[in-house]
């Protein structure tokens, strides 16, 4: 029986290899480093969206000032070119 099995893996030892086999290490490590690309860019827009939730919450929570209406009435901005020009 053991035998048999040494005839066999010396046949197969013997075979010619198949020519798509000398890529398949290039296109293993490929896939890999794509595969680590597409976790990292999940990772960091998973942490974007968790940031932006929790900025959002903390401005809701503890606003800075109540809002209040700018004193200037309604018309010309101070940075209107007739302003500027001084006309």
């Amino acid at each position: 029986m053991m035998t048999d099995l040494d005839e066999l893996l010396a046949t197969a030892r013997a075979m010619p290899t198949d020519a798509r086999l000398a890529d398949m290490d290039a296109a293993v490590m490929a896939g890999l480093a794509q595969r680590r690309d597409q976790i990292t860019a999940r990772r960091s827009l998973a942490l974007a969206g968790l940031l932006a939730v929790g900025i959002g919450w903390a401005g809701s929570i503890l606003p800075a000032a109540p809002a209040q209406a700018a004193p200037m009435p309604i018309g010309m901005s101070d940075y209107a070119p007739s302003r500027l020009l001084g006309q």
